[in-house]
């Protein structure tokens, strides 16, 4: 398998294998790599998107649990009976 190497020169993309010899790729070629870093990129935003809702969510779920937990303090001290019979 021979490595090629892609690079940008002066708004035209070449390739160049493994003995150096440099060609101009087609543009079929450059449209699958415009296409594959796309795509990466999207891979990335969409993982940075999950890692956000996870984080949201895992925000809320506290934001609840220490709700919940406020109100049941505040009834074993009776205070909602309080407030309703002053």
């Amino acid at each position: 398998m021979v490595d090629m190497k892609y690079f940008e020169k002066g708004g035209k993309f070449y390739k160049e294998d493994s003995d150096g010899e440099i060609y101009r790729i087609s543009f079929s070629e450059e449209l699958q790599l415009k296409n594959i870093k796309i795509a990466k990129e999207n891979k990335k935003w969409a993982q940075m998107n999950f890692y956000a809702k996870v984080s949201i969510a895992v925000l809320l779920l506290i934001f609840l649990i220490s709700i919940l937990f406020i109100f049941y303090r505040l009834d074993t001290i009776n205070f909602f009976t309080g407030v309703l019979y002053r």
